[in-house]
């Protein structure tokens, strides 16, 4: 029997290869194409987006209407808060004070204690004047 050469369309991916420009045996390879057009696009496209951008900062409003709307904006932003009652308010800041109050004794305490200590060590009595 004499060996038939097989037909472009009975491989897989052959009429596709070579329909891309790349021979049968070497579609396991990687193939990068190239589109010559492609730099030219882009640098197009760097060259208008250079000009919006020229545009663009020459159609910034003036720095005190920028500085009035960012004043609306936060102005509409606090219309929109919910604050809180008077009562509340007086609540929460008792509440502050009594634990600024308790961590000031505590930390006082410490201060007491560690320095009365350090001159324990260095002259050998318990300091009288502290207090």
């Amino acid at each position: 029997m004499a060996k038939k050469t097989p037909d472009n369309n009975s491989i897989p991916g052959a009429s596709d290869a070579r329909s891309r420009g790349r021979v049968v045996g070497e579609l396991d390879k990687p193939v990068v194409y190239e589109d010559n057009n492609a730099s030219s696009a882009s640098s197009s496209a760097d060259k208008k987006a250079k000009k919006t951008a020229k545009t663009a900062k020459s159609d910034k409003p003036n720095i005190f209407k920028r500085m009035w709307k960012g004043i609306k904006g936060v102005i509409s932003e606090l219309k929109k808060v919910t604050w809180p009652k008077g009562k509340d308010v007086v609540k929460s800041t008792a509440v502050v004070l009594v634990v600024v109050v308790v961590f000031f004794v505590v930390l006082f305490g410490i201060d007491y204690v560690l320095s009365g200590l350090s001159h324990l060590v260095v002259n050998g009595d318990w300091p009288q004047g502290l207090v």
